[in-house]
């Protein structure tokens, strides 16, 4: 059962010819129909503002002379991927039984449009074997997904709990968007749950309570801010997930890229500033390679592992203390899809439970087939450390030890039980969700995406578009700006479609909100 999701590491080379100047702003928000605010574009401008950093702008970078550009991308997921893209676009020269081990849905909203419209691009491109087809993703079913808490099945009342501290903001955004946001904003040095207790004044349980329900173990912890407009996500979006698994889109980059351009198993482990370069040192290889510019597009974590040039005190803080969430998911492979037979059926959407396996996914393919199916079990932050000190053997007993609990009065899961296959993201290049605790985008966010000399920075962590792809697109797309010195770079799209105007809604009433001092210990 093969599990599905980027597996690219180490490097790649590329090499550009020709690069120009580009008249077309550039702006993953473009997609926004124009007059029409976004909390998210609105907080990036904000963002700007704090402990401003003069270099992560890419106008205040010289544009680059038309000359050959050897550029070495560190990182093989999807922001490497995608600036790989981006940079050959510019001038390079041209030579159902599975689960989602990594991303596994795609909001579809005008946000999101970019992710959307680099699958129509490389539709455009590729041979028809490997288009790329989005279908629906059920996020919930109402009728059949199930909640057990306390060993007891219960009414999923989470949604009443959360749009009582929410749905306010979302009105205030509609009503007037800069008082909105400023009302936010005031909140920004909050965790979700310091909120909870200091401002809507909940007791333990309820929160305890919601937690569960909406979320893992401990994720209240986040900042305020972050939690807002994760929640804002869920509640706009209808869903598609990509037919035959996820992990087809950067597979579908990568042929794209072609195979001469990337090389896998060579570990990275060093880079040295040059005089006019950067040097990369890797595990298959006693020589550096050298390039005149790189890009690292791997998770802090990771980064940290290698080697590097004394960046600013800053900038090495930002690496150590930017905030990833553990993220594990399981998927089970059964004789039968028993959780559409069952009373009731769960066709597609998720099961919460307090149990270790903390959300069971069902598929949105292949609902209704007979034959065999996968489901996915899925657990972050607090709860995924559980998982990691078992091997796969002992995972496996404990995802199905679980499901017994929930389903084992209708079916026998061990008889019905073919094969698993584990993946803790944490243990994979250090990797996971970027969830920031409070304070720490205002603080760290601009430092941690300014390039340090010839070496650029790029990862969903380095976007407000966190745990999405699109936040990954959108890190790189910086990336190259920055590194050619061209603002104007647009999203990639396909011929079809022209490039939107910029996103232009007036943000000036926003850009003056002011956080508010956090009243009393937030761990409270």
């Amino acid at each position: 059962m093969p599990k599905t999701g980027s597996t690219y590491q180490t490097f790649l080379v590329l090499t550009y010819n020709n690069l120009k100047g580009f008249s077309m702003s550039s702006h993953m928000f473009s997609d926004v129909p124009p007059g029409k605010p976004s909390l998210r574009a609105a907080y990036e401008q904000w963002l700007k503002l704090q402990n401003p950093v003069e270099r992560t702008e890419p106008g205040n970078h010289p544009k680059i002379p038309p000359k050959e550009l050897n550029v070495g991308i560190v990182g093989g997921g999807m922001s490497g991927l995608y600036a790989a893209l981006i940079l050959q676009s510019h001038g390079a020269k041209e030579p159902n039984q599975y689960f989602e081990a990594g991303a596994m849905r795609l909001p579809e909203t005008s946000e999101q449009q970019p992710v959307f419209d680099l699958i129509d691009y490389l539709n455009e491109k590729l041979p028809g074997e490997s288009c790329i087809k989005t279908i629906p993703y059920v996020l919930y079913d109402d009728k059949g997904n199930l909640v057990l808490i306390n060993n007891k099945m219960q009414q999923d009342g989470k949604s009443t709990h959360i749009r009582e501290v929410i749905w306010p903001y979302l009105d205030a955004l509609k009503k007037d968007f800069a008082k909105g946001f400023q009302e936010i904003i005031k909140f920004d040095d909050f965790s979700f749950r310091a909120y909870l207790v200091q401002v809507a004044e909940w007791d333990e349980d309820r929160i305890n309570y919601v937690e569960v329900m909406t979320s893992q173990t401990n994720q209240f912890q986040n900042s305020f801010t972050e939690l807002v407009i994760e929640n804002m996500d869920f509640s706009q979006a209808s869903w598609k997930t990509i037919e035959n698994g996820m992990e087809r889109l950067p597979h579908g980059c990568a042929q794209l890229i072609g195979s001469e351009n990337i090389f896998t198993g060579a570990e990275v482990y060093k880079i040295e500033d040059v005089s006019d370069g950067v040097n990369i040192y890797h595990s298959e290889s006693s020589a550096p390679v050298k390039f005149d510019k790189v890009l690292m597009a791997l998770p802090p974590a990771a980064l940290r592992t290698i080697e590097t040039p004394t960046w600013s005190p800053d900038k090495m803080h930002a690496i150590r203390a930017l905030h990833f969430e553990p993220l594990y998911k399981i998927g089970l492979r059964f004789k039968t899809r028993f959780w559409e037979k069952v009373s009731p059926p769960s066709k597609g959407g998720q099961s919460i439970t307090d149990l270790p396996s903390r959300w069971f996914v069902y598929p949105s393919y292949g609902i209704g087939d007979n034959g065999p199916g996968v489901l996915l079990l899925y657990a972050w932050m607090t709860d995924a450390i559980a998982f990691l000190p078992k091997n796969e053997k002992e995972r496996i007993c404990l995802g199905l030890r679980d499901l017994k609990k929930v389903y084992g009065d209708q079916v026998d899961i061990d008889d019905q039980f073919i094969e698993g296959y584990s993946i803790n993201w944490t243990d994979e290049e250090s990797t996971g969700d970027a969830m920031f605790f409070p304070g720490q985008f205002r603080n760290l966010f601009n430092i941690a995406r300014a390039p340090e000399g010839n070496v650029y920075f790029a990862g969903e962590h380095l976007s407000v578009h966190h745990t999405w792809i699109l936040g990954a697109l959108d890190s790189a797309l910086l990336a190259c700006q920055q590194m050619l010195g061209e603002p104007n770079i647009m999203p990639l799209r396909p011929t079809t479609k022209q490039n939107p105007p910029k996103h232009d809604y007036d943000y000036s009433d926003c850009i003056k909100a002011k956080p508010m001092a956090v009243y009393r210990d937030q761990r409270t």
